[in-house]
């Protein structure tokens, strides 16, 4: 690379390049950036031996999560997150809980996790019918002020609709009488005046009608002290309970830990390595 003179102006150019470019290494803090990136890529459940591997080594998932750490780590003035908790485990998402919370700037979440929108989200907007309407709060609030706000919607259109009503008739009655027709126009013109409310839609339900049936004799899914895993690779050790038609079990733990393996084995796709699998049904 060439020497550039001092004094000259291309020396001066390059001077104030490098004032302006430390200047902003300082504002986001770059002697920090390892620390930033690791921090975020740990509480997103990466281990150390991952901050090594090219993303390519990663399954689609895993890379969902390097998308969502690239977000976090550029902090970018508004921040535009379309279901952030998809991929994650329970301890990411309460780990992007408290870091959401302590977000310095806008972030706009589009998220069916109720939860998580209630724990992160200061304003709810809500999209319907090719409109916005803007809350203040939670989720939770949100749904009861929804409910206020269509309540109140009712009563005003149902106002409007007697006042309207009252006045046709007036309208309706003295029409064709030549004394009262100035005070028919003007009540034409006030039922113009008045404002007719749209009718509030409301946000669709779907019903689920299941049939009755018979109630099944416990148990429904039962393990007796099994080795689930693939190959002499054991993955869920000694594992032992039963599932009964008024069971209601949620399993949870960090990616790796086995929840894949144990719903391939209780549905038929994994064969157990040792111990007994009993099911009442083929599934």
């Amino acid at each position: 690379m060439p020497k550039v003179k001092e004094g000259t102006d291309e020396s001066k150019k390059l001077t104030d390049r490098f004032v302006i470019v430390n200047h902003r290494l300082l504002q986001i803090n770059a002697d920090d950036a390892v620390f930033k990136a690791k921090e975020i890529l740990k509480g997103l459940g990466f281990k150390e031996p991952d901050m090594t591997k090219k993303t390519k080594e990663f399954s689609g998932g895993w890379r969902m999560r390097i998308s969502l750490a690239k977000a976090l780590f550029v902090q970018p003035d508004l921040l535009l997150l379309d279901e952030p908790t998809n991929h994650l485990d329970m301890h990411a998402v309460m780990w992007l809980e408290d870091y959401l919370c302590a977000w310095p700037y806008t972030i706009i979440i589009v998220s069916h996790a109720r939860d998580f929108i209630n724990n992160v989200a200061t304003d709810i907007i809500h999209l319907i019918g090719g409109k916005l309407f803007y809350y203040k709060g939670t989720y939770n609030d949100f749904e009861k002020a929804k409910i206020e706000r269509a309540k109140n919607s009712a009563r005003i259109k149902e106002s409007a609709e007697k006042k309207i009503e009252h006045l046709q008739s007036f309208v309706d009655r003295f029409r064709a009488n030549a004394k009262r027709a100035s005070l028919v126009q003007s009540k034409i013109k006030a039922i113009n005046k008045i404002e007719i409310i749209e009718e509030i839609i409301q946000d669709p339900t779907v019903i689920f009608v299941f049939p009755t049936i018979d109630k099944i004799n416990p148990p429904v899914l039962r393990l007796d002290n099994c080795n689930l895993g693939y190959g002499d690779k054991i993955i869920v050790e000694k594992v032992s309970f039963s599932v009964d038609m008024s069971s209601r079990i949620a399993v949870v733990g960090p990616n790796g830990a086995g929840k894949t393996t144990l719903m391939k084995a209780l549905i038929g796709e994994l064969k157990e390595s040792s111990g007994s699998l009993y099911r009442y049904i083929t599934i």
